[in-house]
């Protein structure tokens, strides 16, 4: 990145650590969440099929529900990190960067609450 006169901005490297563990922290978080979020839905499935009745004949249904999970979620979870490492990168030391930062933490801890309740 480069300053008004075109000079290349000097970093902090404390700064440029605690950013690089917090974006390596939410990433590896992330994927760890998809089995999380897979869990969460396969109970949500089956406490309909139970409560209704049709858990005899949607077992190859769950299946592919996790299955499209898995996928998704995947799919979701390098998009965040690749598209958060840009971001972060571009607006390094910048308000908003942090305030990503901690948007991402909130939402992912917000993620792992839900799995204890549901």
């Amino acid at each position: 990145m480069l300053d008004e006169n075109g000079l290349p901005i000097r970093r902090d490297p404390k700064l440029v650590a605690l950013a690089t563990a917090l974006w390596v922290f939410t990433s590896v978080l992330s994927f760890l969440e998809i089995l999380t979020v897979r869990a969460i839905v396969l109970r949500v499935y089956s406490h309909f099929a139970v409560t209704y009745g049709f858990y005899g004949r949607q077992a190859f249904a769950a299946q592919g529900l996790s299955s499209a999970t898995l996928v998704i979620m995947g799919i979701a979870c390098i998009g965040v990190a690749i598209g958060c490492g840009e971001y972060h990168l571009k607006h390094f030391g910048q308000p908003e960067s942090w305030r990503l930062f901690e948007r991402t933490i909130a939402v992912e801890l917000a993620i792992l609450v839900l799995a204890l309740f549901i």
